[in-house]
């Protein structure tokens, strides 16, 4: 499994608190509009990194929970651990997908023109 940019992601949550309080405050309407495009884009990725790292806290406390003398805690601990684990691998691959950059043709409408054949063979 390949690690999280965790430094790009602290990048992300910063650039995220920065918007949302800038928008809280005085803005001309262009700049307005084009925060609130940037908070819309780039909120569904700070929730998945928020959860993520949520996952990733949860998966630390359980592994103190499975160094635990008491029989009863490892094995609750060792019986949730996979599923938190899966959920961390499903999370970290969706923000992987989603810090692909853009392409700047993504945005633009397609001609598509289409054919047909005289099929005089």
């Amino acid at each position: 499994m390949t690690t999280l940019p965790e430094a790009k992601l602290d990048v992300l949550l910063a650039r995220h608190a920065v918007v949302e309080a800038e928008l809280s405050g005085q803005l001309a309407p262009e700049t307005y509009v084009k925060l609130s495009r940037e908070l819309a884009e780039i909120a569904p990725v700070v929730d998945k990194v928020k959860a993520y790292r949520a996952v990733v806290a949860e998966i630390a406390g359980l592994d103190v929970m499975i160094d635990d003398p008491d029989p009863e805690m490892r094995a609750a601990a060792a019986a949730e651990k996979p599923q938190l684990e899966a959920k961390r691998a499903a999370l970290a691959q969706e923000i992987r997908i989603a810090l692909i950059p853009k392409d700047a043709m993504d945005e633009r409408d397609v001609i598509l023109e289409i054919r047909a054949g005289t099929g005089g063979d």
